[in-house]
């Protein structure tokens, strides 16, 4: 028996998430675990220099087509995983041809059916396609629409890597609140922004933005310092941040979030401030393990008290880290994984 994980691009949030790093857990478990990768992404990502890796667009095609020699040496007794379609051409006809014959998982942690025209018809085929859904949240589940073959599967955090970092004893204007997330995510870091710059304002404390690229001026008011992703440096990057912050909209799209920023400051140890939307409300408990604002006033709050009282940020640390190694380690959701690839086998 082997797992053939088809993932969307090498740099592809979700397939670092729930597709690598679960791959090698599942290995370490007796699984054997095949990659292949999509090269351009599906999205048209590609290893070139400006400006001829723009427009991804342009790309696309050729991402799927690269995908035509993903499908030689496919066995029987493959247990196939989708990590979300394999193309973002509107035909599943590749996923038809992989699945014949074979046992299928159909692993989505977006709400991909939102995204654009004709998405909707397109993720109903893959999961009427598919023996098993494996959906990241509860929402993501319930769009399904099949609660006989489908699984809830958090997004995991490698908690080995993400080790927990002490708590600096630091206030006011020596706290580092942060964000991380693509670029193309800055709107949602703007719901929050109102907020979190009425409480940097009051308490001097700094803002740090990693991403792929700086924050538009339209977040100017946060006076962010940029620090350009790179999956080297994540880690330590990311353990600058004495507090995370993930806003969201409760929009259609942003329901089906899975958290998985939130989760990687909690893994770190460290607080994190989140809009009660998506996921984050099944990983935070508020005031216990994180905090859930939903107006501006209450990010100014919530961050305030974080910002200029180091014993709370240690103690709600604490929580966080205990919440990601009971529910959200990638221990936890290789094992879970296992049991069903295992069963589909069968």
């Amino acid at each position: 028996m082997r797992a053939v994980f088809f993932l969307q691009g090498e740099r592809v949030p979700a397939s670092r998430a729930r597709g690598f790093a679960l791959a090698k857990a599942l290995s370490l478990r007796g699984v054997t675990c095949d990659l292949r990768v999509a090269r351009p992404s599906v999205y048209g990502d590609t290893r070139l220099p400006w400006p001829l890796d723009r427009p991804r667009w342009l790309y696309v095609p050729f991402a799927a087509l690269a995908r035509l020699g993903q499908l030689r040496d496919l066995r029987q007794d493959d247990v196939i995983v989708f990590q979300r379609p394999m193309t973002e051409l509107a035909t599943i006809a590749i996923e038809r041809w992989v699945a014949r014959g074979r046992r299928t998982i159909f692993d989505f942690d977006d709400a991909i059916f939102e995204r654009k025209w004709g998405a909707a018809g397109k993720f109903r085929r893959l999961v009427a396609l598919v023996d098993r859904v494996v959906a990241g949240n509860r929402h993501l589940a319930a769009a399904a629409g099949v609660p006989d073959k489908t699984v809830i599967v958090p997004t995991a955090v490698d908690t080995d890597r993400f080790a927990a970092a002490p708590a600096r004893a630091t206030r006011g204007r020596e706290v580092v609140v942060g964000w991380t997330g693509l670029s193309g995510n800055y709107p949602q870091l703007a719901h929050g922004a109102a907020g979190i710059a009425r409480a940097l304002k009051r308490t001097g404390a700094r803002f740090v933005a990693i991403s792929d690229q700086p924050p538009p001026r339209s977040l100017a008011a946060l006076n962010a310092e940029f620090v350009r992703w790179r999956p080297e440096t994540e880690v330590e990057d990311l353990a600058r941040l004495d507090i995370g912050v993930m806003p969201l909209p409760d929009g259609r799209y942003e329901r089906g979030k899975c958290a998985f920023k939130l989760l990687q400051y909690m893994a770190l140890g460290r607080p994190g401030v989140a809009s009660p939307v998506g996921a984050n409300v099944e990983v935070v408990t508020d005031r216990v393990n994180g905090f859930l604002p939903s107006t501006d006033d209450a990010w100014e709050q919530a961050l305030t008290s974080l910002i200029e009282d180091p014993n709370l940020r240690q103690e709600i640390g604490l929580r966080a880290r205990a919440r990601v190694e009971e529910g959200y380690s990638l221990s936890v959701v290789a094992d879970r994984y296992q049991t069903l690839i295992q069963t589909l086998a069968r």
